[in-house]
């Protein structure tokens, strides 16, 4: 029996001893965030498909279905991209890591020119990662509109 509780102690003290070192190579969420932004703002599509999962599905601020495959959320942001003057200005995030998951939810302001006039739209979103090959990826992405303040 006392053989029994020093292999229990040995695991549980190796478990708990390797987590902060586990926890400092997992990858930053909101470096993740960051990649979005950068990669939307370079307008090139196809480094933005390369931060979603394969059967990433993703409800976005403009379209009115959700998207459940990679050429619908290609054909999305090769829409939204054309625009000129594309910016996204992070507002704010709260990323939370769960294993080798994790979300991201906050608020950000897409901007861009639209036949001369500059617009502004003030989105809220949650961003699903799923850690793939030591980098955080996409499976699930949801923004929408922040809704006008009430009267």
């Amino acid at each position: 029996m006392k053989t029994v509780r020093l292999i229990c102690l040995f695991v549980l003290s190796a478990f708990f001893i390797t987590q902060p070192a586990l926890a400092d190579k997992t990858p930053d969420v909101g470096a993740a965030l960051t990649q979005w932004k950068e990669a939307v703002e370079s307008a090139k599509v196809d480094d933005i498909m390369k931060l979603y999962d394969k059967h990433a599905i993703m409800i976005s601020t403009f379209a009115q279905n959700p998207m459940t495959d990679r050429k619908e959320i290609m054909g999305y942001y090769k829409k939204v991209v054309v625009n000129p003057d594309i910016k996204v200005e992070i507002e704010d995030s709260h990323p939370r890591v769960f294993g080798t998951i994790a979300i991201n939810t906050g608020r950000y302001t897409l901007s861009y020119s639209q036949e001369g006039e500059p617009i502004s739209i003030p989105a809220r979103f949650s961003f699903v990662y799923q850690l793939q090959g030591g980098k955080w990826i996409i499976v699930d992405h949801h923004s929408s509109r922040v809704p006008l303040p009430e009267e």
